[in-house]
């Protein structure tokens, strides 16, 4: 399944984000911006085999100036909230997105030993598999 990727081409096509690529993947030292999977709930599975699935995500911003850390955190939530069917597309045919909601409004996490402030926020989306 593709999912997390296409949100991430969706960010970057979407979000006016600082000069660092996005990842999928643990937060990396120096600016960065990082999606990952979270736990989350059981997929709900219908009579056909088919399941709506709750796929929960965590997206994270680091960067030595607090301001645009949150900055991008704060605009990547405002494009993700509230997204509804077809918004993003899987390449492979593996989902169809429903819906996506952020669930942890972005917040300050830590500043690390180098001065770096990072920020996350927590997203539930609704993908049929």
């Amino acid at each position: 399944m593709d999912f997390l990727e296409q949100v991430k081409s969706y960010i970057e096509n979407n979000v006016t984000l600082y000069k660092t690529p996005l990842s999928v993947s643990m937060l990396q030292p120096g600016n960065d911006i990082a999606i990952r999977s979270t736990p989350g709930s059981p997929s709900d599975r219908y009579v056909t085999g088919n399941k709506t699935h709750s796929f929960q995500f965590q997206i994270l911003t680091r960067h030595e100036t607090d301001k645009i850390a949150f900055d991008a955190i704060q605009n990547i939530t405002q494009v993700l909230d509230g997204l509804t069917n077809g918004a993003i597309s899987s390449s492979n045919g593996s989902f169809t997105f429903n819906k996506c909601e952020v669930y942890t409004l972005p917040n300050f996490i830590e500043e690390t030993e180098h001065g770096e402030s990072i920020y996350s926020a927590m997203f539930q989306a609704e993908i049929y598999l």
